[in-house]
Parts: C-alpha cells; sequence; structure tokens
C-alpha cells in the first residue's frame, strides 16, 4: 500500500536513513480504493447501501438460541432479539462518515412543524472491545470550506502535472471556545469563528442560500453549522508548510514551520507580530500555560528554545540528544517535557530548563522495541479542577500508540491502541473534561476511546469507538470545548435547543423578523422583545445544561485538505418523544372530542394567554 509521509517525517527519515513503514490493512474494516472514492457524489437512494461489514449479522445470529416456553409467554425475549437485528439493520444502512451528507435543511412557514423536528442522518459507527456505542448518534454537520475537494492523493505523484495537497497539519481551539485556527501545507492560517447569536446564524442561513432579505422574510433554520462559512481571519507568512499551533489565555496565536520561523499572530490584527527564527524546522512550540510572555519551541537541531517574546530573544535552550519532534508544558507551566524522534521523553525545569530526568518510549518487543517517534504531547492536571491531582501526559508515537504516563513516578498507567500511526504526524488529544481521547489515523478513520472505563477489566483491551470521516489519511481530530458548546447554544441552535430550550419553538419567535424590524439596540429590551433576552451570566443549573455533555462537537481533518464537523446529537430521546406524542394525538379520532372538552381547551388557550411571556415560556419547557 502506497504510504503518504507528511513533509516533516520525510525529513527525518532522509537524515536517519530509515523508510516509512506501510499502514496494515484491517480486516474488519472497509476499506476504499482510489477508483471507487474518486466517483462523483450522488443522492443516496431510499435502499440501503451495499453491505460491508458481513461479521456483525453472523455475530448477531450466532448468538440466537432458542426460546424457552415462559419466555414466549412473557415475550421479552423475543422483542429483545427483534431489537437487536432491527439495531444491525439500521446501522448497516447508515453512510459512512466519508459519504454523509450535511444535515441542513431550511424549511418555510407552511412546513414548519415545532413537534415533529426532523431529525439528521447519523452516520455508521464501529466498536472495538465494547457494545456499548456512545456516539451513535453522531452525524455531518458542516464541512469547512478551504478550497479543495474530498479526494485522496494520487497514487503515483509527478511534482510537474499534479500539486502537492493543501494537507491540514494543525487544527486547535481558542482557549475561550471562540476560534478553531487549522493550517498545514498551504502555508495559510484560517481562523473560523464559532457561531454566538441567532442573528449570526440567520446571516449564515441567507449566504449559504444565495437570497435577500427580501426574498426570505421568514425563513426557519434547521442547519447544525457550528462554525461561520467562511474563516474570519487568513494569515499569511510563512513560505513553507506550517507543523504546529498554540493558543494563548488572550488568544495570541503562535504558528511553527519548515521554514524555520515561529510567527505570533493575534485575532484583532491582520498582520503577522514578531517573527522568531531558527536555525532548523520547527515541529512543536508551545505557549507557557500561566505567562504567555513567554513559548517553548523544539527544533530539528536537537535544541529546546525558551523565547521571550517582548524581549524577542532566547532566554534559555537546551541541547537535546536527539531531534526534538513534540514539546509542551505541565499545567502549572514549571516543567518542560520535549519528544524525540526516537521516542526519548525528556524532562526540563522551567526555570534556566535545567535537565530533570528521561524514559523512553517503547514498546516491550518487535520492531519498535528501540523507541519510535514521538509526534504529540499533552499534559493536564487530573482529574478535572483538582487542586491534588496528578499530573498526566498523553504521549502520541509512531508505533500506532497513545501512552497516558503518571507524571509523578513516570509510569505508564493506559495505552489505547487501534489507530494507524506508522509515518505521520499525527497528534492525539484529550477533550477538555477529561471524558474522551482521539486520534486520527492512516486509515482514512477518527478513533475515541473513554478515559474512564472502570466497568473494563482487561487493560489489554480498551474499548474504542471509530468512524470513517474522510477518503485520506485523517491528520487531525479535535473535540471543541465545552466552552465551545455553551457559546453555540446561544445561537438558535436546533440540535441544543431541542434538548434544552431556552424560548418556546413557535413560528413567531424563530422568526428572524422580529430582531430584523427593530434596531439592534432594541434587540435587549424587555418590553419590546422580551423572547430574544438572554442572560449572560445564567445560574448554575441552566449553565450545566448549556453546555450540552451528550452533544460532543468532533472536527476531523484530512491529507487533502477538507475539514468536517461532526456532532453528536443529544436531543434524539427528545425529539422521539415529541414525534410519539404528536403521533398519538393525531391517530386520536374526532369523535372522542366532546362539548366540555372544547370548552376546556378554550379556556385553557385563554389562560395561557394571559401568562407572562416568561410563565408561557416555563409552562412549555415542563
Amino acid at each position: 500500500m502506497t504510504v503518504t509521509v507528511d513533509p516533516l517525517s520525510q525529513q527525518i527519515f532522509n537524515r536517519t536513513g530509515e523508510a516509512p513503514q506501510a499502514t496494515r490493512q484491517n480486516s474488519n474494516d472497509t476499506t476504499h480504493s482510489i477508483a471507487e472514492s474518486e466517483r462523483p457524489r450522488t443522492a443516496r437512494s431510499p435502499g440501503p447501501p451495499p453491505r460491508t461489514d458481513t461479521g456483525s449479522t453472523r455475530q448477531i445470529k450466532s448468538k440466537e438460541k432458542g426460546v424457552s416456553f415462559l419466555s414466549r409467554i412473557i415475550g421479552k425475549k423475543k422483542e429483545h432479539h427483534e431489537l437487536a437485528r432491527d439495531d444491525a439493520s439500521i446501522a448497516e444502512s447508515r453512510p459512512e462518515g466519508h459519504d454523509a451528507e450535511i444535515f441542513s435543511p431550511i424549511t418555510n412557514d407552511a412546513e414548519f412543524n415545532p413537534a415533529q423536528p426532523q431529525a439528521p442522518d447519523y452516520i455508521r459507527i464501529r466498536t472495538r472491545h465494547t457494545k456499548r456505542k456512545q456516539f451513535d448518534t453522531l452525524f455531518l454537520a458542516q464541512e469547512l470550506n478551504t478550497g479543495v475537494s474530498e479526494k485522496p492523493p494520487p497514487t503515483v505523484r509527478r511534482k510537474s502535472s499534479i500539486p502537492e495537497p493543501p494537507t491540514v497539519w494543525a487544527a486547535e481551539f481558542s482557549k475561550d471556545g471562540k476560534y478553531l485556527a487549522t493550517a498545514g501545507h498551504d502555508k495559510v492560517i484560517r481562523v473560523w469563528a464559532v457561531l454566538t447569536t441567532p442573528e449570526e446564524r440567520q446571516a449564515e442561513i441567507r449566504r449559504n442560500s444565495g437570497s435577500s432579505l427580501e426574498s426570505m422574510p421568514h425563513p426557519l433554520s434547521l442547519t447544525a453549522q457550528v462554525f461561520k462559512s467562511k474563516p474570519i481571519k487568513e494569515y499569511k507568512g510563512h513560505s513553507a508548510t506550517i507543523l504546529d499551533l498554540s493558543w494563548s489565555k488572550n488568544n495570541f496565536l503562535l504558528s511553527s514551520s519548515m521554514d524555520k520561523t515561529v510567527r505570533l499572530w493575534h485575532v484583532s490584527r491582520n498582520e503577522c507580530l514578531c517573527t522568531f527564527k531558527h536555525s532548523d524546522f520547527v515541529p512543536s512550540v508551545s505557549f507557557h500555560p500561566k505567562d504567555d510572555r513567554f513559548f517553548l519551541a523544539g527544533s530539528l537541531d536537537c535544541k529546546i528554545r525558551m523565547w521571550s517574546i517582548p524581549e524577542k530573544h532566547v532566554t534559555y535552550w537546551h541541547q537535546t540528544p536527539e531531534m526534538v519532534t513534540a514539546v509542551s508544558f505541565t499545567p502549572d507551566g514549571k516543567t518542560v517535557v520535549a519528544g524525540s524522534s526516537n521516542g526519548l521523553l525528556t524532562f526540563y525545569e522551567t526555570e534556566g530548563l535545567r535537565y530533570q530526568t528521561q524514559i523512553r518510549a517503547k514498546s516491550a518487543h518487535g520492531r519498535h522495541s528501540n523507541g519510535s517517534k514521538i509526534t504529540g504531547i499533552q499534559a493536564f492536571q487530573h482529574p478535572l479542577n483538582s487542586a491534588s491531582g496528578d499530573i498526566k501526559l498523553l504521549v502520541t508515537t509512531n508505533d500506532s500508540r497513545l501512552r497516558l504516563y503518571n507524571f509523578r513516578d513516570k509510569s505508564v498507567e493506559m495505552k489505547f491502541k487501534g489507530c494507524e500511526n506508522n509515518s505521520s504526524q499525527l497528534r492525539g488529544s484529550i477533550s477538555d473534561d477529561q471524558k474522551y481521547i482521539c486520534c486520527g489515523s492512516e486509515d482514512s478513520r477518527a478513533y475515541i476511546w473513554p478515559l474512564d472505563f472502570e466497568d473494563h477489566e482487561d487493560p489489554t483491551r480498551r474499548p474504542l469507538e471509530h468512524f470513517q470521516a474522510h477518503n485520506s489519511v485523517v491528520t487531525c481530530v479535535r473535540f471543541a470545548p465545552t466552552k465551545s458548546r455553551y457559546l453555540l447554544s446561544k445561537s438558535c441552535d436546533p440540535i441544543y435547543d431541542l434538548c434544552n430550550p431556552s424560548l418556546p419553538a413557535t413560528r413567531e419567535q424563530r422568526s428572524p423578523s422580529q430582531s430584523s424590524s427593530r434596531p439592534p439596540t432594541d434587540i435587549g429590551d424587555a418590553t419590546s422583545a422580551p423572547l430574544h433576552r438572554q442572560s449572560s451570566t445564567p445560574t448554575t443549573p441552566s449553565l450545566s445544561k448549556a453546555t450540552h455533555p451528550g452533544g460532543n462537537i468532533i472536527i476531523t481533518c484530512s491529507v487533502t485538505g477538507a475539514i468536517k464537523v461532526f456532532r453528536q446529537d443529544c436531543a434524539y430521546r427528545h425529539r422521539a418523544r415529541l414525534t410519539r406524542t404528536c403521533t398519538s394525538l393525531s391517530s386520536r379520532p374526532n369523535s372522542i372530542k366532546t362539548k366540555s372538552s372544547n370548552r376546556s381547551l378554550r379556556s385553557g388557550r385563554d389562560s395561557t394567554s394571559t401568562q407572562a411571556p416568561s410563565d408561557r415560556i416555563l409552562s412549555w419547557r415542563q
């Protein structure tokens, strides 16, 4: 199989004389040839697609047993098997993530029915070592347009005729959750903004539909997009592939590149603020977590450097025994961790970069027993928001492993297997709520592991879920932080509003004419627009609901430059309940209506209409 090697790994292979290793094929996973994946995408037919995983149904059938006489009377066991077969058939009929259609219908007033909201088409999720699917309601919500199409790189590449794909090698969310920065082979840093207001969402509807305000007086959107369609910033200045990005707590952004520089940016400015030159490629960069006047840079010249941004020079530097491919600070900022091209993890005091100790990330046996290139390091405090918690290190290596180290004794606590990462600069990451670990893969899939799995006894069989996100190597997988979900919930998002409604989902309240007919200064007025008022400081219960822990947002990037936004449908139970209620009411015959019931219905409507707006909202939510 042809291996797509990132430019940094290719440089290391050239210097060390090694050769990239082919990605092994997994017989249980679906693989797609280039000819098949390059076929034009058409609308899905009503019938289920051809089956590609024959093992699932066979396993279900093999587990079916005869039903006892008592069970036939009760009917529970038969119902269980029927549900299992139904679930299997539903899973097989789902599209793969790379072939999914974006959930973005726009309805008009006549079609709007708040009692029966449309459900998205979920993608196919596969599991290993577990039967439970936590991401079974994942769907494609958006594709960020970078000017590329979702096609895999050609098997044979002629430099004179076929250009290099605009691969995305780095994707990072800002600390406040407002922005997503992406960068890679095209040398451009794009900053995408999360939708935060209903006006921004309606503006996106009109822009995407190509209609003006006059032609769409009452658009009602069910689009579940997360970001604005166009980046708010496009930074240009690097002359070679961008390898890494790092945000500070004040929304400064660092970018490191193969042009041997690190550049500093800020979302409020259009130009580069400062350039920090190095003597070799800079694979990794990291802001100091407590003081963003300093940052750490690791270079292939076997040096780590602590830079002072105000003084624009190196404060400390240290020579390492091997080429540096990843760097990170501990959450308290007191320790620096550097990873090398041969699996060496070295620890230094931040003050003076004084050497502490070192360990090697390697397999116990096999071809990786001498250590593999470290592609990513992420340090975090666990448990979350615990002053007495331990510091953990998530280390990604080119032996297709993610290892969780205890910083205190440098021991390996967990290993996460399943993804393919033999020769690419792929970095695993942990969600900010510390529930999941995710990573891209060379087999075109995104992998997700739960961090807490007390119910699983065998440490060698970690449960995981994965889905085919692209037609090519998945270079980045990131969970949107909790703050991003909270900001999105304030934009009249159809998914979040359904599971935690802040306003009654009626046609009048959803209509943008209420806000567009008044100046922006009147939107917050309690008398003129009580339904649009939103509290900037919600109470603790409402804040916990607004963060939507079951509505995760997953960003995936590919070697072709495609960026996809997948979302977890946290409203599927509420939607199903509304649908059942609506179906039950519509099936009732008119003959059961009596004069007394009609009088009570009219009196109920009259009493509801005399209630204050806030009372109507509370009664609707109950």
